[in-house]
């Protein structure tokens, strides 16, 4: 999978923007309503002159004019925000979904490397023991290979001298282990 494609396909980015932008805009809303109440309350309920009224409506529409610039720039910076933080998540998720298609194919790469900014630094740490494990109990199941190979090598050699119908059974046997773990080994391609 592509990185690109990887972000395009990826809902989280959106979902994070959403909610950022819609708990943002739901917190200037009540700062708003905050903000332009008391002019709003001395409007309605206080004297009824009309340059009261005039000073008011002033007062109102200059609120206006820094509030709503403010608003916007704070959902324009939250949306920014929102999207390199989602950079931030992305970049770890993306080399974890190398690692999980390379082990799905049989191919164990090598640890992942993440950049000082990015986020996931414990998850990544996880996933590269796991995936040092992996190769050391690959390595034991190879070495098991190789030992058993050589026992059926040396079983066939002792085959030919002594109790050939026994042996031959022994042998066999041996050989169907052989292919079983041989087959398991199959799946993971060389790590040397």
């Amino acid at each position: 999978m592509r990185r690109d494609q990887f972000s395009r396909d990826s809902s989280f980015g959106t979902h994070l923007v959403l909610a950022t932008l819609s708990m943002s805009a739901i917190f200037m809303f009540v700062a708003g309503a905050i903000t332009f109440a008391p002019a709003v309350v001395r409007l309605e309920f206080g004297n009824d002159s009309l340059d009261e009224i005039a000073v008011l409506t002033k007062e109102i529409l200059q609120i206006h004019a820094v509030v709503w610039p403010v608003v916007l720039a704070c959902l324009i910076a939250v949306t920014f925000t929102s999207l390199f933080l989602f950079n931030r998540m992305t970049e770890p998720l993306f080399r974890f979904m190398r690692i999980f298609e390379g082990i799905r194919q049989g191919d164990l790469p090598g640890p992942i490397k993440l950049r000082d900014r990015d986020y996931l630094k414990r998850e990544t740490k996880a996933l590269n023991e796991m995936t040092a494990e992996l190769r050391s109990r690959i390595a034991a199941i190879k070495s098991s290979h190789q030992v058993l190979s050589c026992s059926i090598e040396e079983v066939e050699e002792v085959v030919s001298q002594d109790e050939p119908a026994r042996i031959a059974d022994l042998v066999a046997t041996l050989r169907e282990q052989d292919k079983s773990l041989r087959e398991s080994l199959a799946h993971f391609k060389d790590l040397a």
